[in-house]
């Protein structure tokens, strides 16, 4: 079934708006000033036409869709989409064989989003297949999990699973990782006989933890067959969907679409369908303006004209009664014409509803209360707004606005006194619930709370802050946001905020947001007394200084820090001591950074999370030192101190990305397996930048550049939002060394003109990638400047050893025997104890080149095959080959460098083969076929001179998205550039697969 499209191509809209448009659209209008009942009764027939048919626009007649299977959706059609419709089908149909495909409409409110994603939703039930569907809000994004929970009870099949979403009894750190577990497992149950959909809607409301979730969870489902159908407002200010895209990205295909304001023929369709004539040009042009194109205001703008008496139908068409300066309608009021017919009662329960935003049955009571009325005439009044369609059931149990901008207009009508004071009513009502012992949801109370609690009032700020501590390790962006209001409302010198900010601080570093914890952090250390929750924060506080690169400010806090701590208790815990010794060394001060780390180790720790810190840092310390034997020692005792999956998780992504930095690969392989198998068990926010730069790293050194490249840009995004500038530096200097040798120096041009890095590690392999890049640029002068300057008079510097040898190749290359001899001289005093195998590797191959000695470079090539560095091996294998006949190593050396599309080296590798009489192996071109379909549109695209961006908009796609097809097509037709690919094409046609 799978093979199957899912959705027939649409090709014809037709003349009836869609029930459903902007989510109230014309049916609620329509329904309720139609006057015929065709089905007999006395209330509205919500008649739909059959099933199968479509309204041709251009005669009115009822036609099959092209395969006689129903078009997108069975209702009836709405106007000016049908180019996004289209996209909609065509990206839905390539769901059995992509795996999951993303679908994000976007636009301003009222524009159709939701009937967009309506249509879609109905068409695909239609089909058999299983929908998932939730709508966010501003209540619900006050709820953890709540737009996931929402999707999975919509559908009877997962409808239990949503119920383990609401963590019970004591929180912890593995929870998060357990519901992603089975909300993967959940969908891919669904989809496993069937395909599925998930229809977001506003999503840009969706809660911080649904989003991360998603995230986790969409990756691991990318091979089913699933859609996801996402709205969200232009210019929305949630990060986390771009968060969520921008990884999404990596892995499956996002098709975005932004709704454009419809044209005047359109709108004018639109006021006819409202008013049941043809309207003149006058009227038609007055709609379109005050709605500036959009459906729902359209809808509004004519129905109020029409029930204001502004509007007369003469000789069959509808015109404008008075002249338009007259008329004084806004889009806003228009809005709050559709409530204007009703009674006083029923509109202040209107205005009680819009306060909760979605209402159960059981809180009618509490509505009447806020609404000031008995329960009697509440129980009627939300009646008629549910036959008004003003209300409508919600598919999460509950009821909620028929259109978000009813509920906002409402919302907005109500003074600011008034609101406080209703939310004020709401949280009373909850207090008194939990003061009695009943359930109380504290999430909902904190939020209304927020809302309404004076300055001062700290009970008010006692609930959030328990809700924040509830939260933080199964939903720590709420958890954050909680303590944020609360700290709003506590007064400047109270002393909960020292602990509030401490929280704070701890959240936003669990949810992997170093830039935005410092600053709650170090207020919170000014609040703190001296004691150990100070010390706590203080070593999150210096963690999260030092993955945002402000190394000098974290040095001197942590110096203030251990003088308080000694002054007040005598002594200072090992771990503060162990992030002073690490910044030490990240600061210069090596001998300094040696004597504090052997301090620290004589020192006792105090708790499991303490021995995690305290040994992850000295094995940092170890490496930067080149003391590698020692790395790896204490990243197994970080390791053996850890007695939770999340201490576990700790040591394991620090190990990771520590030994696969110091070209540890086979250390670091396993550390970074068994990080990510936990961490699928788990899940987690924590950690994320250590374990992609591992990731990236090992790619690197291992040889499988299109993956460390494809890994690289997805992680490089996410750092980049999270502003871990020092993870970030090293993917950029690890992306210019490989973009270098792939010969791709125009993106190496841009990322050799950024500012360099001010770590001294990351500075230190920046320089050696910098340097490659100006010798591939021809200026060797410059290239040897940059590595010299990059090297310590003591070469205890980072990277010195790799540094120093790609001086001595440089100067080889150009003839400067002597001082390739003198440099050489310096690089074996400076690695007589070190013994990384890169390292190794590395001093073995000059040194060979220098004394020509084939013994010395058969000796590099065993140490990199043996420490699992693939390139460094091909360049020994290059180096022994041009010394000595060795036909083999040279044979394997240009099969790696064609793999790894190192394509210069590769050159001269076969040049060199030719040299010995050897035959040069082919390099094989991709065969017809060989790219998908989507890639051959690109590709054909690119072959015709378009740029990505221009690309990106005529296939609905985002330039990201371009990007990850360039670099697949790249690798597939080895090509390494778009002037190469357009000459392979011109030669090699492709054809769809």
């Amino acid at each position: 079934m799978h093979a199957r499209p899912l959705l027939a191509p649409v090709r014809e809209v037709g003349l009836e708006l869609c029930a459903d448009l902007g989510e109230v659209a014309v049916a609620g209008a329509l329904d309720r000033h139609r006057p015929s009942r065709c089905c007999g009764g006395g209330t509205p027939c919500h008649h739909r036409e059959p099933r199968h048919v479509s309204r041709d626009s251009s005669v009115g007649r009822v036609t099959k869709s092209h395969d006689g299977r129903p078009p997108l959706s069975s209702a009836p059609a709405f106007f000016g989409r049908e180019s996004e419709l289209a996209a909609v089908a065509a990206a839905v149909d390539r769901v059995p064989a992509a795996g999951v495909v993303a679908v994000v409409v976007s636009g301003e409110p009222g524009i159709g989003k939701s009937s967009l994603l309506a249509r879609a939703r109905d068409g695909l039930r239609d089909r058999g297949c299983a929908v998932l569907a939730a709508e966010s809000d501003d209540v619900s994004r006050r709820i953890p999990y709540a737009a996931v929970a929402t999707a999975l009870r919509s559908c009877a099949a997962t409808a239990a699973d949503a119920e383990a979403l609401a963590p019970t009894g004591e929180p912890d750190a593995g929870w998060f990782g357990r519901a992603c577990e089975l909300v993967a497992r959940a969908l891919a149950a669904l989809t496993a006989d069937r395909p599925a959909a998930l229809v977001l809607d506003d999503l840009d409301r969706a809660d911080d933890d649904s989003l991360a979730m998603l995230a986790v969870v969409l990756r691991r489902v990318t091979a089913a067959p699933l859609v996801l159908l996402a709205a969200t407002r232009s210019h929305h200010v949630n990060g986390g969907v771009d968060e969520l895209l921008d990884r999404l990205e990596r892995h499956a295909e996002v098709v975005r679409l932004e709704l454009a304001p419809l044209g005047g023929g359109e709108v004018a369709r639109i006021a006819e369908s409202v008013l049941g004539a043809p309207v003149d040009e006058g009227l038609a042009h007055e709609v379109c303006r005050r709605a500036d194109g959009n459906p729902f205001f359209a809808v509004e703008i004519a129905r109020s004209l029409r029930e204001l008496d502004l509007v007369a139908v003469d000789g069959g068409r509808a015109r404008l009664t008075v002249s338009p300066t007259a008329i004084r309608l806004t889009r806003r009021e228009a809005v709050l014409r559709r409530v204007a017919p009703l009674d006083r009662g029923t509109r202040a329960v209107a205005r009680a509803v819009s306060v909760f935003r979605r209402v159960r049955l059981d809180r009618i009571g509490l509505l009447a209360r806020v609404a000031s009325l008995p329960e009697d005439d509440v129980v009627a009044a939300f009646d008629e707004l549910l036959r008004a369609h003003i209300v409508v059931r919600d598919a999460d149990r509950g009821y909620r606005f028929s259109h978000a901008l009813v509920g906002e207009a409402l919302y907005q009508e109500i003074g600011p006194a008034q609101r406080r004071h209703l939310h004020s009513l709401i949280s009373a009502r909850l207090l008194e619930d939990l003061d009695r012992g009943l359930s109380t949801d504290e999430l909902e109370l904190a939020w209304h709370l927020a809302e309404s609690a004076p300055p001062g009032d700290l009970r008010a700020v006692r609930v959030m802050a328990r809700a924040a501590d509830a939260n933080r390790a199964t939903a720590p962006e709420t958890a954050a946001a909680l303590c944020a209001r609360a700290l709003e409302l506590l007064p400047v010198a109270a002393p909960e905020r020292g602990a509030l900010l401490a929280s704070q601080c701890r959240a936003l570093a669990h949810a992997s947001r170093p830039a935005a914890a410092a600053a709650p952090g170090l207020a919170a250390l000014d609040a703190l007394p001296p004691g150990p929750e100070r010390s706590r924060c203080a070593v999150v506080v210096l963690s999260c200084l030092f993955l945002v690169g402000r190394l000098a400010e974290a040095l001197r806090l942590a110096d203030a820090e251990l003088a308080d701590a000694e002054s007040a208790a005598g002594a200072a815990p090992a771990a503060l001591h162990a992030q002073r010794a690490l910044l030490l060394v990240f600061t210069g001060r090596h001998a300094d950074a040696l004597a504090e780390a052997e301090r620290t180790e004589a020192m006792p720790v105090t708790s499991a999370a303490e021995g995690v810190v305290v040994f992850d840092r000295l094995a940092v310390i170890t490496s930067m030192l080149f003391r590698h034997d020692k790395t790896v020692e204490y990243a197994n005792r970080a390791l053996g101190a850890a007695d939770q999956p999340a201490l576990e998780l700790q040591a394991l992504a620090v190990g990771a990305s520590t030994g696969a930095l110091a070209g540890l690969v086979h250390d670091a392989s396993w550390r970074l397996r068994r990080a990510e198998e936990l961490r699928e068990r788990t899940g987690g926010h924590a950690f994320r930048g250590e374990l992609e730069m591992a990731g990236v790293a090992l790619d690197w050194f291992g040889g499988e550049w299109d993956a460390c490249l494809e890994r690289l840009g997805r992680a490089a995004a996410e750092l980049e939002a999270r502003q871990e500038l020092m993870m970030l530096h090293g993917l950029r200097a690890i992306e210019l060394e490989v973009r270098t040798w792939r010969g791709e120096l125009d993106v190496a041009a841009r990322l050799a003109g950024l500012p360099p890095p001010t770590s001294p590690n990351m500075a230190g392999l920046h320089a050696l990638a910098m340097a490659d890049y100006l010798a591939a640029r021809g200026d060797a002068t410059a290239a040897r400047a940059t590595l010299s300057a990059a090297v310590a008079p003591d070469g205890a510097s980072a990277y010195s050893c790799v540094l120093l040898a790609r001086l001595v190749e440089l100067s080889l290359a150009h003839d400067l025997v002597d001082e390739a001899r003198a440099t050489l001289a310096t690089l074996r005093s400076v690695a007589a104890d070190r013994v990384s195998p890169w390292t190794r590797t590395a001093v073995r191959r000059v040194a060979g080149l220098v004394h020509r000695d084939p013994d010395l470079l058969r000796d590099a090539v065993r140490e990199a095959e043996t420490g699992g560095l693939v390139f460094e091996r091909a360049r020994a294998q290059l180096a022994l080959g041009r010394l000595a006949p060795a036909v083999p190593a040279l044979l394997e050396a240009h099969a790696t460098f064609s793999r790894l599309g190192a394509h210069g080296l590769r050159r001269q590798a076969g040049a060199r083969l030719r040299e010995l009489g050897a035959k040069v192996p082919r390099t094989r071109t991709a065969p017809r076929g060989l790219l998908t379909q989507a890639e051959s549109n690109v590709a054909r695209l690119v072959q015709q001179g378009m740029r990505n961006r221009d690309i990106a908009a005529a296939l609905h796609y985002s330039p990201r998205t371009i990007e990850v097809y360039l670099s697949r097509i790249y690798a597939k037709l080895n090509v390494t550039s778009r002037l190469e690919l357009a000459r392979t094409l011109d030669t090699t046609p492709t054809r769809e697969s």
